[in-house]
């Protein structure tokens, strides 16, 4: 259960994991905030975890009376509007949303509780806000043994960290901000095999996010010590002038990252984050290939970069979706609510949720996935060489 805590913690969740596709590349950022959901059977742990979603009897295909689905209804926008990072945030609209499901769930007697959810999610997903959804039994289980380090059966996921050589320009392709998917190790192994290279082409496409320290350990050596990398805050912290200012990163190989960042949020609801002061610049010229499924952390990562200047962006707008989420128990056992809890803004104070990170060369076959799109960031990138 602790570990848990630790994983859900550190994350930030932009989509749900892919299974078809083993894209296990999709996360939150969540801060352990605890649930006022109640449950079908009350055990007074509020911690979402994977034996929440596991032990469910619960399936979407039950068929509930039109009472409970609006008490059900009612549990999630309740849960939203004492959890979300703002509660001015669109309010006037989730009370609207909220009437308006309110009035649909009377038309008949009884509905299913995947009729349900489908009603719930399309209007959530008016709201524009990242990191907004809700979790079945199913999608839940799936999310949450990824995060608990027990991966589904038979099912592997590809390497986050790859390194490839193209003449003078070395590709450091990073699929994910996930630790264990992603370590400082890891990523320290791949620049080493890029010694040689001229110029450092960083390949994040399709990276749905992940850790901040995985930003932190991967941005340091290119803009270097002390730098500001973000601020974040709950709505806690809404009315606090100054941050905390937190300098470095945990260490995700004895996973001490999770219970520094737990202590901190706790005691701190506004935070800076720093670059260490022993950070060392890398003097290569960096190119930073992003798309619109860099989302998240890449967005942060996208933002910071953009911040200092001290990369070059290639190819098209990243998805803009950068509020932190946390997961809270619902009304039905093994049903969640991902809510946005914490807003993020650059280090420059830019908010990049809902606008995303513009390239400063922009590759347009970098929008729907075409080959060319690699192929053209790495010729920019070679003429710098």
């Amino acid at each position: 259960m602790q570990e848990t805590k630790f994983i859900k913690r550190l994350l930030m969740l932009i989509a749900l994991l892919n299974l078809a596709g083993c894209q296990f590349f999709n996360s939150f950022r969540g801060h352990d905030r605890q649930s006022q959901g109640t449950s079908v059977k009350p055990t007074g742990i509020t911690d979402v975890s994977l034996k929440w979603f596991t032990s469910s009897p619960l399936k979407s295909t039950d068929v509930v009376s039109a009472s409970e689905a609006k008490a059900f209804i009612n549990d999630v926008y309740q849960t939203l509007d004492n959890k979300i990072f703002d509660p001015t945030f669109k309010k006037q609209e989730r009370e609207q949303q909220l009437q308006e499901l309110l009035t649909t769930v009377d038309t008949k007697p009884s509905w299913s509780r995947a009729e349900i959810i489908k009603l719930i999610s399309s209007q959530l997903k008016k709201l524009s806000a990242s990191h907004l959804r809700i979790l079945d039994p199913v999608e839940g289980e799936k999310l949450f043994r990824i995060f608990e380090r027990k991966p589904l059966p038979n099912i592997t996921p590809k390497p986050a960290v790859a390194a490839e050589m193209r003449g003078e320009v070395g590709i450091l392709r990073v699929e994910s901000f996930i630790v264990p998917l992603i370590t400082k190790a890891e990523l320290d192994r791949a620049k080493a095999e890029l010694a040689q290279a001229r110029v450092i082409l960083i390949d994040v496409r399709g990276n749905g996010g992940g850790f901040g320290s995985s930003v932190s350990y991967l941005v340091e050596d290119i803009i270097g010590p002390n730098k500001v990398l973000w601020r974040d805050r709950t709505r806690e912290g809404l009315q606090m002038q100054k941050p905390y200012v937190f300098q470095g990163y945990f260490d995700d190989a004895i996973n001490a990252e999770a219970k520094a960042e737990i202590e901190l949020g706790e005691k701190h609801p506004y935070i800076e984050w720093r670059t260490r002061l022993e950070a060392k610049v890398d003097p290569r010229p960096h190119f930073i290939l992003v798309d619109d499924q860099c989302g998240s952390s890449c967005d942060l990562f996208a933002g910071v970069i953009k911040d200092y200047g001290s990369a070059t962006i290639l190819g098209v707008r990243t998805m803009g979706a950068l509020l932190g989420g946390d997961a809270f128990r619902l009304r039905w056992q093994g049903f969640a609510l991902i809510a946005p809890t914490v807003q993020i803004v650059s280090p420059k104070g830019h908010t990049i949720e809902g606008a995303g990170v513009q390239p400063d060369i922009g590759i347009p076959e970098c929008a729907n996935g075409d080959s060319q799109c690699l192929e053209k960031a790495v010729q920019i990138a070679g003429a710098a060489a």
